[in-house]
This record gives structure tokens, C-alpha cells and sequence, in this order.
């Protein structure tokens, strides 16, 4: 994940630096159940937000998403990090009520002995009316100064009752103007607490209905900050409830969910492979055993016929001459020793290696004939797709068609969640003609993203037949794999339509006595 904590170096002008990265980075670890409660700052460390902090991350709902969302938690402390620089802002550019008092304590802070009694009485009459006795007892500061200043009985000097009241004064002062800002920061809090809160609530609810996307609130975050109210979510809560009560769409969307499962192949993978082999070896200068005489100059081996002719000065010649070609004769001896080689192989070893699963290509026909009971079938069932396509990462593509078509490619779900409760929410209207919707499909199938994908088509099935081109295409289609499955919804179908597919599912809303039934057509599987 990206580093908040970075950011929040320049952020206010709350600590140095390295304190506001600490800050970020406690507020965060808070979110993500990491720390015990409270993000261990005071307010004195953090001017005066601390309190605030801890208060917003107290929430049960903010604390349970983001403890489970890295990147939910991230985005929080962000705006977290954004409240404390809004609020720092508002107290440093809004106008100080207290500047008088500000004044008047610097210059009573300068006052001296000689220009002492032309400047106590605003000073005391500001205090009296802002202070209580118990505070600031203007009574007993008066005689004090008087005491010092005429020297009678004074037991401190002028100056020590002065720095004695100006501290007690500015003490109060702060504690006055520190109110006053945690003011600020508390209307700060409130509005964005609540504000926070609603979104969170959002997200939770959001969890609720569609629960592939639990592990992605965080991407919804930043949608819910303006989004929200352009969004109708209420349309997925009713889709969801239509899908629970609807045992035969779950049963489908399983079975399709099954169709397309991870291709395996078949990869070679190269690896060194050591095998140890025990070896016998003929040492020759170890003289374990004699097997033979043979010509050598070697001196410790010679034959006594051979050192014979050492002892005749005429034959010396011959010795010294032997020697130099290496003809002396020698015994000869040899000892064998067992060894060990270590011997180094190439080896292949075959493993299955896992593509991604298929992605959906779905064709709904949206035609006035598909109005009612059709119409809530083919957008359950996309609805149930569409959750395993988020859960399993699978690229899902839509085409709505009726007398032409409209397509959503749902590969990015943050950007596309506005156009799939667009879709939800549609009225279904005009006539029906299915062969540009499967001539987009077969044209997505030669796409990168959709070459390996299976094609579903939801419908009634009262269109007239595909023309020649177009079943052409779906045969070539079909040689290179390519499932081409219906749903019928509905008893007035057009058979050969219908025979173009691998296979058809019918769904029956005859029955009035129990759920609606899914029927396989057995006789095309």
C-alpha cells in the first residue's frame, strides 16, 4: 500500500515533522485494531487534537471495516488527517475574541513601578469583570502592589506581585483560549464524525448486500464521499433478496460459475539433479600387490638381473643407457581403492500450471416481451453472475440488446457500479434482434480479455432465426472451444434459435404452488 504517514509531514502546524508522520501512523495502526485503545498523544503534543482523535475512532462499525481493509483504513486516516488541517485552519484565520486580553496582559507584563497607577485600573476592572474573586483576587493584588510600592510592610517587591498575578493571568488566559479552540475542533468533529459515520454505515450496508465485495470497501470509499445519492443501492438490496428466495437462478449461476474453471496445463520445469556413484581406482604408486614385471625407471622396483650390471664397469654403459629410454626391468605392482563420483544430471519435471478462470460474456435480451417475470429472471441471474465474477475476479462482459445493442465491460467494478444499478433499474422496451448481440460477443471473443470466455444468452426467445453469416460464426466459434449457453424464459421459443447452443437451460414460472423451477433441456446437453 502507498505510505499515508509521508504526507502528513506538511500537513498544519501541529508538532514537527517527524511527530505529525507518528501521528498519521498511530491514527492508522488505531483503525486496524494494531494498538490498544487511544492513539497514545496527548492534546498537549498535538494541538488539542488528540481528544478529538480518539473520540472519532471510538466508532464500532469504522473500527470493524478497517481493522479488515487495508486500504479502507488508509483512506480514513487521510481524511482524518484532512479534519485536523480544516479545523487548524478555521482557528488560525478566524478572528481571536480575545485580543483585547492579549493586549492587555502584554502591556501589564511591561508595566513598570512609575507608570503602575495610570494602568491598574482598566487592568483590574477587565480582570474583575472577566475573572471571579476566586480566580483573580483583585482585592488582595491591590493592596499588594500598594504595599510595595509605598514600601510599607511589604514583604515582596513590586515586580515579584507583578510576574505572581501575570502568571496566574496568563494561566487562566490559556486555559480560556484552549476552550475556545477545542470548540472549533469539536464543531469540526461533530460535522465530520457524523459525516464519516454515514458513509461507513453506507459501506456496511453495501457489504451486506453484495458480500464478494467485502475485501474491496475501500475502493468504494472515495464513491460514497459525493456518489452516494446518485446511487441507488436500494436496487441491489432487491436483487439480493430475489436471488435468496430463488433457488433455481442460485443453481444456475453455480452451474455457469463451473463452466469456465481454471484450464490446466501442463509446464515443463528444468532442475539439476546429483547422483553419488562408488567407483573403484588403481592407485599405481601404492605397492600392494605384485601382478607383473614391466620396463620402467623405476629405480626401487628393479629386478636384481638388472642391478647386476652395476657391478661390471664394461656393462654400466648399457644400465645408464637403459635407464634414460625407461627399459630397466621392474616388478610390477598395482592396489585398488574405492572412490565416490558425484555425477550431475539434467532432470524435467512436469507440473500442472493454473490459468485464470474464464471470464463471462452475457448477452440479455431486453425487448418489451421480456417485461415482468423475464425481466426480474435475466437480472437476478446477471446479478448473481456478477457476484461470482467480483468474488472470483473474473472479467464479466454485458450486452444488453433489444433492436440494437448496449454493452458494459465490467472489468473495473468502482467505475462500473453506477452503470450495473443503471442496468438493474432499466425498463425493458422495443423488439428483439439477438444477432448483433452475438456478433459483439463473437467479436470480444478475439480480444485479449474475453478470448478464452464462454457466451450465455438470457431471453424469451421469440426473435427470428440468425442469418447465414451469423451461425457461421458460431460454429467457428464452437471448433475453438467456445460454450455457447441459453436461457429460456418463457414457452414461445423459436427451436432452431435455440439449437445454435451447447446448452439450454428452460425456466418454468408454471407452477404456482412453489418456487420457480429450473428445468435442464436434456435432450440438447
Amino acid at each position: 500500500m502507498s505510505n499515508p504517514f509521508s504526507k502528513f509531514e506538511n500537513f498544519g502546524s501541529i508538532a514537527d515533522p517527524a511527530k505529525r508522520k507518528e501521528l498519521a501512523k498511530s491514527i492508522y495502526n488505531q483503525l486496524q485494531n494494531k494498538t490498544g485503545n487511544g492513539i497514545g498523544f496527548r492534546n498537549f503534543d498535538t494541538d488539542k487534537f488528540a481528544s478529538a482523535i480518539d473520540e472519532i475512532l471510538q466508532n464500532e462499525t469504522l473500527k470493524e471495516l478497517c481493522s479488515k481493509d487495508i486500504d479502507l483504513a488508509e483512506k480514513v486516516t487521510q481524511e482524518v488527517l484532512e479534519f485536523i488541517n480544516k479545523a487548524k485552519k478555521e482557528i488560525n484565520t478566524t478572528e481571536n475574541p480575545f485580543e483585547h486580553e492579549i493586549s492587555l496582559l502584554q502591556s501589564f507584563s511591561k508595566t513598570d513601578q512609575k507608570n503602575f497607577e495610570q494602568k491598574w485600573k482598566p487592568i483590574s476592572d477587565f480582570l474583575k469583570e472577566n475573572y471571579s474573586n476566586k480566580q483573580i483576587d483583585i482585592n488582595f493584588y491591590s493592596k499588594e502592589f500598594q504595599q510595595s510600592i509605598e514600601k510599607k510592610k511589604a514583604q515582596k517587591s513590586f515586580e515579584s506581585v507583578k510576574e505572581h498575578l501575570t502568571e496566574k493571568w496568563d494561566n487562566l488566559f490559556f486555559t480560556k483560549q484552549t476552550q475556545w479552540e477545542l470548540s472549533i475542533i469539536d464543531n469540526w468533529r461533530k460535522k465530520f464524525a457524523q459525516e464519516l459515520y454515514n458513509r461507513i454505515e453506507d459501506l456496511k450496508k453495501l457489504q451486506e448486500l453484495i458480500d464478494p465485495f467485502t475485501k474491496e470497501l475501500g475502493r468504494f470509499f472515495d464513491m460514497s464521499k459525493g456518489n452516494w445519492k446518485r446511487v441507488n443501492f436500494e436496487i441491489l438490496k432487491r436483487y439480493a433478496e430475489f436471488l435468496k428466495q430463488d433457488k433455481a437462478i442460485q443453481e444456475l449461476a453455480g452451474m455457469l460459475g463451473k463452466m469456465r474453471e481454471a484450464e490446466k496445463e501442463l509446464e515443463e520445469e528444468l532442475f539439476s539433479n546429483s547422483k553419488i556413484k562408488p567407483q573403484w581406482k588403481t592407485d599405481f604408486a601404492s605397492k600392494a600387490d605384485l601382478i607383473g614385471i614391466i620396463e620402467s625407471d623405476d629405480l626401487s622396483s628393479l629386478l636384481p638381473s638388472e642391478t647386476a650390471l652395476l657391478s661390471d664397469n664394461t656393462l654400466q654403459s648399457i644400465f645408464i643407457k637403459k635407464f634414460a629410454e625407461k627399459k630397466l626391468q621392474t616388478y610390477e605392482y598395482q592396489a585398488r581403492i574405492l572412490a565416490f563420483e558425484e555425477e550431475e544430471l539434467q532432470d524435467k519435471l512436469q507440473k500442472e500450471k493454473e490459468e485464470a478462470k474464464g471470464p463471462f460474456i452475457i448477452c440479455v435480451d431486453t425487448s418489451a416481451s421480456m417485461q415482468g417475470t423475464p425481466e426480474k429472471v435475466a437480472k437476478t441471474l446477471c446479478f448473481a453472475i456478477l457476484k461470482i465474477a467480483m468474488k472470483e475476479n473474473r472479467k464479466c462482459y454485458l450486452i444488453s440488446f433489444s433492436t440494437g445493442i448496449e454493452t458494459l465491460n465490467l472489468n473495473d467494478l468502482k467505475n462500473s457500479m453506477e452503470k450495473i444499478i443503471q442496468f438493474l433499474s432499466m425498463s425493458f422496451y422495443g423488439g428483439t434482434d439477438a444477432a448483433p448481440a452475438i456478433r459483439e460477443a463473437l467479436r470480444q471473443l478475439h480480444s485479449n480479455n474475453y478470448k478464452k470466455a464462454d457466451v450465455l444468452m438470457m431471453s424469451d426467445f421469440v426473435m427470428p432465426h440468425f442469418d447465414m453469416q451469423t451461425q457461421e460464426l458460431i460454429k467457428t466459434a464452437k471448433e475453438n472451444s467456445t460454450k455457447f449457453h441459453s436461457l429460456v424464459i418463457g414457452t414461445s421459443q423459436n427451436q432452431n434459435v435455440i439449437a445454435e447452443f451447447d446448452n439450454t437451460w428452460f425456466y418454468n414460472s408454471e407452477r404456482q404452488d412453489s418456487m420457480l423451477t429450473l428445468v435442464k433441456n436434456l435432450n440438447v446437453l
